[in-house]
């Protein structure tokens, strides 16, 4: 039966051993090529070419694992981002334009979303290659606020997502499920601004339930780990004698 599926033939190709054949990285790289033309993610297979790159380091494309980067951060919050940089030397990360892709990375995970726009302006070419990205950037800043705010503020929303009009604004609201907040005389807001509400985490707050099923044969196994053995190891109980 033929494979048609991209990402079923290139897991079947770096299966087991060969997930570590430099041979393999033409083919990889063409398949990165692949994910970004069609907006694809293929986690395990850019994994595995970095992997390539640690038994080949003279074969590091510095351009297909910056690429590899960029989509590891599109796809936060997963620890993608960290995994590919394990497997990087840390000179390398250390280079151009690996260390500024890297960088972006590390304002994202640690919610620095001002600094991190900044950062982007002034280097405006290192994601251009990706469609989309700021979008994929933007559904994870919205992740965080969703998770950390119960309201916020119009022109603070705003400025974390780098948005500037109102035609933006509401085309997040709307994916988001957020809401404008009515104008209240107590509000302290400035002159044009307004509360947009998030969500009431009191009220979603729901009870998790964790069940674990330990069967006879698990604790049969744990007990035999814990049964003494006979033996000069152990010391031995001294037997009472008669007086």
């Amino acid at each position: 039966m033929e494979i048609t599926d991209p990402k079923d033939r290139i897991h079947r190709l770096i299966k087991g051993i060969e997930g570590y054949n430099p041979k393999h990285l033409p083919i990889l790289e063409k398949h990165l090529a692949w994910q970004i033309k069609e907006s694809e993610y293929d986690f395990e297979a850019n994994l595995a070419m970095l992997r390539m790159y640690q038994f080949a380091p003279e074969l590091f494309n510095v351009d297909a694992v910056k690429l590899i980067l960029l989509k590891a951060i599109a796809n936060l919050p997963s620890t993608d981002l960290t995994l590919c940089k394990y497997l990087i030397q840390t000179d390398r990360l250390m280079e151009e334009p690996l260390c500024t892709v890297v960088d972006l990375g590390n304002l994202l995970e640690t919610c620095q979303f001002h600094k991190f726009w900044e950062a982007l302006e002034e280097n405006p070419e290192v994601a251009a290659s990706i469609a989309d990205w700021e979008s994929s950037v933007r559904s994870f800043i919205a992740y965080v606020i969703d998770t950390t705010y119960q309201r916020i503020s119009k022109s603070l929303l705003m400025s974390l997502l780098n948005i500037s009009s109102d035609e933006e604004l509401e085309l997040v609201l709307k994916g988001q499920k957020w809401q404008p907040c009515p104008p209240s005389p107590e509000d302290t807001l400035a002159a044009g601004d307004q509360w947009i509400f998030i969500t009431n985490h009191e009220a979603s707050v729901k009870s998790t339930k964790i069940k674990e099923k330990v069967t006879f044969a698990a604790m049969a196994s744990m007990a035999n780990a814990f049964k003494p053995s006979v033996g000069e190891f152990f010391i031995q109980a001294i037997p009472k004698h008669a007086s």
